[in-house]
């Protein structure tokens, strides 16, 4: 096993509510509710810093393990990272392992730390930033809107004419969680919501084996913030 004010803004929601049919409300916070997300299979969710959380659900093979010799065979693979990579760097923030069911939750420091502690593919930054790390942006990309793919599949050109968005570029064993408006992903790839993507149940080879999630970042105020 692979060891997201109550008071006078409150009333001006309501307000504007009554007046628009909730119109403006969905453009704000997302008619598809996406705030209502939480991870329910393996999962990241990247955060307006930069900073990401993994939550990862299993099944304990108690042939094998002992929940308490799992919790310590993790807490001894972080500290190794984190005494070469900086305190902090990684660490986990929740662990169950009831009736055998595993749920881990783990905070990084950075999407660097997640890639190396995990030796796997993964970005997340900029478009420009993602071209000069050398990612290639193979294959189709669809256009997304809320939770729909739109349109016909397209080459790479349209969406990385945006400079302006961000994305997360992951080998696909993940749900994602991103924090603003996906725009695009890539062929293999399906929205959920209008926030986060996951590889899609019959996802095909189309010349990239990495699944890429495009987004407009949320107006501040609004980004995803870890519960």
């Amino acid at each position: 096993m692979k060891i997201a004010r109550i008071g006078a803004f409150a009333a001006m929601i309501v307000c504007v509510c009554y007046l628009s049919g909730c119109s403006m409300l969905d453009r704000i916070i997302g008619a598809d509710d996406w705030k209502a997300w939480a991870p329910d299979t393996t999962s990241i969710q990247v955060h307006a810093d930069g900073s990401l959380t993994e939550t990862i659900f299993d099944t304990l093979d108690q042939a094998w393990y002992q929940g308490n010799e799992l919790q310590d065979m993790i807490a001894r693979s972080m500290n190794e990272y984190n005494a070469s990579h900086g305190d902090g760097s990684i660490q986990v923030t929740s662990y169950s392992d009831a009736e055998g069911k595993v749920k881990v939750v783990i905070d990084y420091r950075t999407g660097e730390d997640f890639a190396a502690y995990n030796n796997t593919q993964f970005y997340c930054g900029s478009m420009l930033d993602a071209q000069m790390e050398g990612f290639l942006f193979e294959g189709s990309f669809y256009a997304v809107e809320k939770d729909q793919l739109h349109g016909e599949a397209m080459d790479a050109a349209e969406p990385l004419s945006h400079k302006e968005y961000s994305v997360v570029i992951s080998d696909g064993t993940h749900v994602v969680q991103v924090p603003g408006e996906i725009r695009y992903v890539s062929k293999g790839a399906r929205p959920v919501n209008s926030h986060v993507a996951k590889e899609a149940d019959t996802a095909e080879e189309d010349g990239s084996s990495l699944l890429y999630v495009i987004y407009e970042k949320d107006q501040e105020g609004f980004s995803l913030q870890s519960e």
